[in-house]
């Protein structure tokens, strides 16, 4: 069962210059010429907080990439080790290293069911389709420092906010949208709609406590 929770949603309109001030003096992200910017929860556990924006419609809205992603093993790492794809695009992993092996075990965060698990040679590559939209826990289990992030998203726009729970949605169209926040603790929170204007438009989905 799918938890929901609400979200305290404070919507900044845009070019407010009291906005614009405290982001740039806490260090916060560069604003998007037109998008939309604000803070979520912090990671937890190092899994970040998830922004997604879906356009009502009507919405003129570009048509997403859905392309496939690739991920590597080089170096003992993964890299990229945090991607947003949607579910049923093939996320390619491959292995770089000269002479070392590697293991993939891909799991949706929370689960215990293994949606990927097999070893990568040097050279070799995996593919993966992610079958729902979710968060992804990617691990080795030859290298256990060794893990990366993958979330699906069936949404129009989807950020990672970063560790501090900031997040930027860049390019993000005038219109009525529907705010969407995923986190490793609560999974889904309850929906809301947004209108986003012309410029950067801020928003407040830091949860209380």
């Amino acid at each position: 069962m799918v938890a929901l929770a609400a979200i305290p949603l404070a919507v900044c309109g845009p070019g407010e210059p009291a906005s614009e001030a405290s982001s740039a003096e806490a260090g916060g992200p560069v604003l998007p010429t037109q998008g939309v910017y604000g803070r979520s929860p912090a990671a937890a556990g190092g899994i970040p907080s998830v922004i997604m924006l879906t356009h009502v419609a009507g919405t003129d809205v570009p048509d997403a990439d859905e392309g496939a992603v690739t991920i590597d093993q080089f170096g003992l790492t993964f890299s990229p080790t945090r991607i947003v794809t949607r579910p049923g695009v093939s996320v390619v992993f491959t292995n770089s290293e000269a002479a070392v092996a590697h293991n993939v075990r891909v799991r949706a965060v929370g689960d215990t069911v293994d949606v990927l698990d097999a070893d990568a040679n040097p050279g070799e590559r995996l593919t993966v389709e992610l079958p729902a939209p979710g968060g992804y826990d990617v691990l080795c289990d030859m290298h256990p420092g060794m893990t990366a992030f993958m979330f699906a998203s069936d949404a129009t726009h989807t950020a990672l906010a970063e560790t501090d729970g900031t997040f930027v949605l860049e390019d993000v169209p005038p219109g009525t949208y529907t705010l969407q926040l995923w986190t490793a603790d609560d999974r889904v929170h309850e929906p809301r709609r947004i209108e986003v204007g012309t410029g950067h438009t801020g928003i407040d989905l830091a949860l209380p406590g």
